[in-house]
């Protein structure tokens, strides 16, 4: 019988999700050439991230447990919880009110939030840079990481608690873009945290670049409504 995903991470099924998370990190330092003096087992590196990747997310965890062992429902209102809902489409004629309050309430928080989110990237990676695999280091790019996360839950709930005017669809589909490229760039940055793989630091700060070229030309477009 194979390794399941709780063995090749070397815990066991009930595992929290912190415990599966260190010891991902454990063996992704573990096992990363620059530790040991170029020398890598790239299958098991394949087979360790595979089993974070299902096991480090909640809802491919639950449903991994579902075909681990048969007997493990998984509730239909845990699955449901677990997808975004979608974004109302605006119908109707809106009025100038409407615009401004979408400006003030979604937009200029929101913009305002990836600000935060991106600005200081470039600053954490050279602090970083002095030695990516001292836990010290680590440990405080992973808290901007974790900051970054939680700005971003918070401007998921913004983007959702409005539908947006007929009048500023383009405007709301590039923040929609800008939003997406930051979620990407921070999930890189994070993967990277868990397993010192600098591709994914390189792609997490190149979809930073995109967001921010987007949000400038939003910011651009924006002018006109003010």
């Amino acid at each position: 019988m194979s390794e399941t995903h709780y063995q090749i991470l070397q815990v066991h099924a009930k595992a929290t999700a912190d415990e599966i998370k260190q010891s991902y990190r454990q063996l992704a330092k573990k096992f990363h050439p620059d530790v040991n003096g170029g020398k890598t087992n790239a299958d098991l590196i394949i087979k360790i991230n595979a089993a974070y990747e299902v096991l480090g997310d909640d809802l491919k965890r639950r449903e991994y447990d579902y075909f681990l062992q048969p007997e493990i429902i998984i509730p239909r209102q845990q699955q449901a919880s677990a997808h975004i809902p979608r974004r109302p489409r605006t119908v109707g004629h809106e009025v100038d009110e409407d615009l401004i309050l979408w400006l003030n309430q979604v937009y200029t928080p929101i913009n305002r939030t990836i600000g935060w989110i991106i600005k200081p990237l470039k600053i954490q990676i050279q602090e970083l840079s002095a030695d990516p695999f001292d836990d010290e280091l680590m440990g405080r790019f992973e808290g901007y990481v974790n900051e970054c996360q939680q700005h971003l839950q918070k401007i998921d709930k913004v983007f959702h608690s409005m539908s947006n005017p007929a009048l500023l669809a383009e405007i709301a589909a590039n923040l929609y873009y800008c939003i997406n490229q930051v979620a990407d760039g921070v999930k890189e940055l994070n993967f990277y945290v868990m397993n010192y793989d600098e591709s994914c630091l390189h792609d997490g700060v190149e979809m930073f670049k995109i967001a921010a070229q987007l949000q400038k030309e939003t910011n651009k477009k924006i002018k006109s409504y003010k």
